[in-house]
């Protein structure tokens, strides 16, 4: 199904909005032809020097003839009382045409900024729900953009398709009826010109899709550059690559310049090419319908001034169709994009019907694992770890032997590749999403915060939290008392990302979030390894506690942390290369031996 259809599918969610605003518009081109049409009578009233009489006699011209029974209604009693009528009518055939544009607008709006909100929220659950795998490949800035400027897109491709496509073909017809009623000929000459403009309409429109394309992903590259930037400018300065940087981003920024130039080109070619063509229709118009009055005799002046307004008025949603097919391309390139990510499988789901767990009785179980991040090797290879209830297991071994990794499939970030994850005899893969995360609670060693207050940072997620376990809560994550020493308290703003505050205080700030959550399970990676001496100190006071009654699995850059551990698995290129205790494990031959001296 392509991008076109698929909008449809949302665009139905407000079907009655969509046929009012239909409907409207055409009362709209109606009036607003009804108010072009009257500046015939109204010129007859003005400069004939004789009251106008009555001249309706049936012609077979069904048009003509109900135009020229409502002339001679307006004009048969005399040029003043016309005029009063005449006035009057303008005025109402005006203010219809614009409350039927307000309302069909009002319509129309409610239909775009509601898909407009559709995609948004379902794009922002289809981001929530992938794992993690996808954002280890795809940029930032690159979904910002999707979700915002793709989205708006949108916005111009629905008005143009269900509005402009419906709308401006009306009021052609009407346009043309009216033209027809006056003068065959002319119109006929009107009409050469506009399959012209049809072709060079669609020659134009045929590679803005492309264009477009083209643009917004130079622009999610830029945007992808713009957030690196602000998450990185510490990194930026001290290495001194702000010039770098500036360089960097200029050269992406100039190559979106020079693509958006050639798609204003693209685009912008339509619109002059449309008047220049209509304006040689207009001259032919003249020329031809001057010599209908002066030589022909077969055209009043009157007649041929109204029909130059109405022709002028045909030339308006020409040009506008001309921008029709442009603002649908792009909005099929942007529909393209956002599909893109919908469509994208999920590869962590919920099992229909999944088992509610509620307590961990025995241990995790980990048979025969395996994990790959692509097909062309292992990460993980053959994992078999049998973690005993309320033990604290140590993961350890040097740079990318897959401690992480085997952390992060516990706690279902990712799913196993080959065998399975048992709490107890329930593979995780079966539990509830709900129940899961209840159970498994993880302290990363990169602290997440968002720009809210302490007590939201904390809570979050959690919205009935009695104000008497919170301070208990932090103080047992060693916590309260810097908290208190805050500006604002526990309603104190921490920035972005938590700035605000140190390294040592994030990571408390976490604790304690992971601690209201009161998990049974718990994962710690490297929890304290970016810290000083005292703020690892104070941290690991508080993990301590965390840990007390729980199944832990930490993940341990210094080693001298972990010596307490119940039991200690050494790994080493995805596999498990030792266990043991501390005590085991350093009276032995092995990695663990060299790691701990080292």
């Amino acid at each position: 199904m392509n991008s076109s259809k698929r909008l449809i599918s949302y665009i139905k969610n407000y079907k009655s909005n969509l046929a009012t605003s239909i409907v409207l518009s055409i009362f709209y081109s109606f009036f607003s032809a009804a108010a072009v049409y009257l500046t015939i009578p109204l010129l007859k009233t003005l400069f004939l020097s004789e009251s106008p009489v009555p001249q309706s006699t049936p012609g077979g011209n069904f048009v003509r003839d109900s135009l020229k029974w409502i002339e001679d209604l307006v004009l048969g009693n005399g040029p003043e009382r016309g005029l009063a009528i005449i006035c009057i009518l303008i005025l109402i055939s005006y203010l219809l045409k614009n409350f039927t544009g307000y309302l069909q607008s009002i319509n129309m709006q409610k239909v775009e900024k509601g898909v407009m909100r559709d995609l948004r929220n379902e794009l922002y659950s289809k981001v929530n729900a992938l794992s993690l795998r996808y954002f280890t490949t795809e940029r930032t800035g690159n979904l910002i953009s999707r979700m915002t400027n793709d989205v708006n897109a949108i916005q111009s491709g629905i008005s143009a398709s269900f509005l402009d496509l419906i709308r401006e073909p009306i009021m052609m017809m009407i346009y043309l009826a009216l033209a027809l009623s006056l003068s065959w000929k002319l119109t006929l000459i009107s009409l050469l010109i506009f399959p012209l403009t049809v072709f060079v309409i669609l020659k134009i429109g045929a590679s803005l899709k492309r264009r477009s394309m083209r643009m917004q992903n130079k622009a999610a590259d830029l945007l992808s550059i713009i957030t690196e930037t602000i998450y990185g400018s510490k990194v930026i300065r001290s290495f001194g690559a702000t010039k770098f940087m500036d360089k960097l981003f200029k050269k992406d920024s100039e190559s979106l310049y020079d693509l958006t130039i050639k798609n204003a080109k693209a685009s912008e070619l339509a619109q002059p090419v449309t008047e220049f063509l209509s304006i040689i229709a207009a001259v032919l118009i003249i020329w031809f319908g001057g010599r209908e009055i002066l030589i022909s005799k077969t055209l009043d002046p009157e007649e041929f001034v109204g029909f130059l307004f109405i022709i002028f008025q045909l030339a308006v949603p020409i040009k506008s169709l001309s921008s029709v097919n442009n603002r649908i391309k792009t909005a099929e390139a942007s529909a393209d994009r956002i599909f893109e990510v919908l469509d994208h499988p999920i590869e962590v789901k919920e099992k229909i019907n999944p088992v509610e767990f509620t307590e961990l009785k025995s241990g995790i179980s980990i048979s025969n694992v395996t994990f790959e991040y692509d097909t062309d090797r292992n990460v993980l290879d053959g994992i078999n770890l049998e973690i005993p209830k309320s033990k604290i297991i140590a993961l350890v071994g040097p740079s990318g032997a897959g401690k992480s990794t085997l952390a992060d499939l516990i706690a279902r970030f990712y799913d196993v590749s080959s065998g399975h994850i048992k709490f107890d005899d329930v593979d995780i893969r079966d539990i509830s999403f709900s129940s899961f995360r209840k159970t498994v609670g993880v302290v990363q060693q990169e602290t997440i915060l968002f720009n809210d207050t302490i007590r939201d940072n904390i809570l979050f997620g959690n919205e009935t939290v009695d104000e008497n376990d919170l301070i208990t809560i932090c103080k047992f994550a060693n916590a309260y008392d810097f908290i208190m020493n805050t500006e604002n308290g526990f309603d104190t703003v921490i920035g972005e990302r938590g700035l605000k505050l140190s390294g040592g205080q994030r990571q408390r700030i976490s604790i304690a979030r992971t601690l209201l959550r009161n998990p049974q399970i718990l994962i710690l990676d490297e929890a304290t390894s970016a810290l000083d001496t005292e703020s690892e100190q104070i941290v690991q006071n508080a993990i301590d506690k965390l840990m007390e009654g729980r199944t832990s699995i930490v993940i341990a850059h210094r080693l001298s942390t972990i010596i307490n551990a119940d039991m200690i698995v050494v790994m080493e290129k995805g596999r498990i290369v030792q266990s043991g205790t501390h005590e085991e494990l350093i009276n032995m031959d092995g990695l663990y031996k060299k790691l701990y001296f080292i």
